[in-house]
């Protein structure tokens, strides 16, 4: 029988932000920038509807100095509408501080497996129940790092992940066959 542990957040991956870009540095064109909004729409599968950019020059000083958001990294929405997550591709984006919080995950957990943990109902009570702020609710890394996250070894849990991603496949193959069929 497979063990299960529960440890903290902060022992299971790096909680952090990014660094400030302030609204005077955007752009027309160079590396997309991401808020809040650009996060949901790319969990959603959405395209994104406003685009804004930083120079490349800029992204690769924040990059040399502080790094950026890896694939496989998390960017988890912490003001407003809280807790939705987005497992980084291979793009090359930017995003706003405060706004956004970057999950690294370390070697006890895999990315997917974390990503899937945080659209469940234990991380979603707790992200309801800890956040901050009443017209404007928000969550710190400070109280990112306490939340309780139970998980088994890496293998059960590459084997949890593969079971939900065949699961979302043909759920997305069914939304493009009636896609299909209502056109």
């Amino acid at each position: 029988m497979e063990t299960w542990k529960t440890m903290t957040l902060s022992d299971v991956c790096y909680i952090s932000s990014s660094k400030r870009i302030f609204a005077k540095e955007y752009q027309s064109s160079g590396i997309p920038f991401y808020r809040g909004k650009e996060i949901i729409e790319k969990h959603n599968g959405i395209s994104i509807s406003n685009k804004l950019f930083i120079s490349s020059e800029r992204y690769e000083e924040i990059k040399n100095k502080f790094g950026v958001p890896l694939e496989g990294d998390i960017l988890l929405t912490s003001v407003g509408t809280l807790g939705i997550p987005w497992l980084v591709d291979k793009e090359k984006f930017y995003f706003k501080d405060g706004n956004l919080t970057w999950l690294r995950n370390n070697e006890l957990i895999t990315p997917r497996f974390l990503y899937y943990w945080l659209i469940t109902s234990q991380a979603q009570n707790q992200i309801n129940s800890k956040c901050i702020g009443s017209t404007q609710k928000a969550l710190t890394i400070e109280i990112l790092k306490k939340f309780y996250i139970t998980f088994p070894d890496i293998k059960t849990q590459k084997k949890i992940t593969s079971i939900i991603e065949s699961i979302e496949l043909k759920i997305d193959n069914n939304r493009k066959i009636n896609k299909n069929l209502v056109a």
